[in-house]
């Protein structure tokens, strides 16, 4: 009895795992045979367009809107995001090191040309420049007197000199000639004779010298005596204008006329050389600076024209022109680099965000149409269809500038013409179609 039971739940369980297998097969034909049916219950639709059938309704004109093409002033405008930018800004910082003696800015505030801004503790440098102020005046003076000459008083006692030499060598000789004729009569020795020749030798040395130095006295210093002290005078001066270079570096003015934009001290802190004391811009040279794409690039100017919408005015665009162009591309951005002033009332501040639209050229009467006439082939070109004898004539045209949805065609369109706005998608080349709604106005 038990061995009935077990073969009967084997034999259960074998039937069960073959259901098991089997249900994926049967739910995948469920599925198909639901479709076969669903398909035969749906109406036959053509094709639209297909061969032999008026764009496949049933031998129907289909229905389309049509603008005229017509001609007008065509602008290409690129839209670019810029920022204000200070063309001339400072950094102001010390060059010697001391105490900061003046500094009453804050942000905010203007200075002029030319106006104080900073002065630090100078007494030491102000004691260097009284040294060589002096210093510079004692070696002038000493040059004057060298090139002023002698003094009459000097000439004079000179003169004296070789007055009294002249004497003497006269007297010398008058008593050699008495001694010689002494000798030849044998009143006196040859010894007395030698003693008067020298006497007259060592006045006509004095008479010489004495003569030499007049001279010298009368014709004054020579070139290379006054190259001396020249020298001497131009290292004092030297000194004394470096001695006020120094003293100048203590007081810091205004470069241009600005606005302080940042204040790094106060009165008594300590300025250090290299850092940084006050910040400063001059608001008359803020300019938007913006980048344009390369294949923009070429066609920038200095001249042209812009709108600018400024975030801290929102709703306010006012006029603009490119006053600078970079002349080189961003190595890395490739883009080229442009500034532009803004004719505005409103206070421009440096890093404003401003929305520019540039007006790169302009085409005069140009044949334009809606962008949604132009479509786009398999091979890349561009064609639209206009309307012939209530027939839809497929062109092939070229394209140049587009802008808010107005394309102006540069070839293979004449203005008048109706062109297809609506129901171009569905249309192959001499089709019969029907204007519905009349003719639509151009977009402007």
């Amino acid at each position: 009895m038990l061995a009935s039971d077990d073969q009967g739940n084997r034999q259960s369980m074998k039937q069960r795992q073959r259901t098991l297998e089997c249900a994926p097969i049967m739910l995948c034909c469920a599925v198909v045979a639901a479709a076969l049916v669903t398909a035969q219950d749906r109406p036959t639709q053509k094709t639209p367009g297909a061969p032999g059938e008026a764009g496949g309704n049933g031998g129907k004109p289909l229905l389309v809107e049509v603008v005229e093409a017509e001609t007008r002033d065509l602008t290409r405008d690129l839209r670019i995001t810029g920022e204000v930018v200070a063309t001339r800004s400072v950094v102001v910082a010390a060059t010697k090191e001391g105490p900061v003696t003046y500094c009453p800015w804050r942000e905010g505030d203007r200075v002029r040309t030319g106006e104080k801004l900073i002065e630090i503790e100078r007494d030491v440098h102000q004691a260097e420049a009284r040294a060589a102020r002096a210093a510079l005046a004692v070696a002038r003076a000493r040059l004057a007197d060298l090139r002023a000459g002698a003094r009459p008083e000097e000439i004079a006692r000179a003169e004296a000199v070789v007055q009294k030499w002249q004497a003497t060598l006269y007297e010398a000789r008058q008593a050699h000639d008495r001694q010689t004729q002494l000798v030849e009569q044998e009143f006196t020795s040859r010894q007395s004779v030698d003693q008067a020749s020298e006497r007259v030798g060592v006045a006509t040395a004095e008479l010489a010298a004495a003569a030499q130095t007049l001279r010298l006295l009368k014709a004054g210093p020579t070139a290379t005596e006054v190259a001396v002290p020249e020298a001497v005078v131009e290292e004092a001066a030297a000194r004394v204008a470096l001695a006020e270079a120094h003293l100048a570096e203590c007081v810091i003015a205004a470069p241009f006329d600005a606005v302080v934009t940042a204040v790094h001290v106060r009165a008594g802190d300590l300025a250090v050389p290299r850092t940084p004391l006050v910040e400063m811009v001059a608001p008359d040279s803020l300019v938007v600076r913006f980048s344009v794409p390369e294949r923009f690039s070429a066609g920038l100017r200095q001249g042209m024209k812009l709108e600018a919408v400024l975030d801290a005015f929102p709703g306010q665009t006012v006029t603009g022109t490119i006053v600078r162009v970079y002349p080189l591309l961003h190595a890395e951005m490739r883009t080229r680099t442009a500034e532009a002033t803004l004719n505005t009332e409103n206070p421009l501040m440096p890093y404003q965000f401003a929305r520019l639209t540039l007006h790169l050229d302009t085409v005069r009467d140009a044949v334009t149409v809606p962008a949604d006439a132009i479509l786009e082939t398999p091979e890349g070109g561009r064609i639209l269809f206009v309307v012939v004898e209530d027939k839809a004539i497929r062109r092939k045209v070229e394209t140049g500038i587009e802008q808010d949805r107005v394309v102006q065609v540069t070839r293979g369109l004449s203005p008048g013409e109706n062109v297809v706005v609506t129901g171009n998608e569905m249309l192959k080349n001499g089709v019969p179609v029907r204007i519905g709604g009349g003719k639509r106005s151009p977009e402007l």
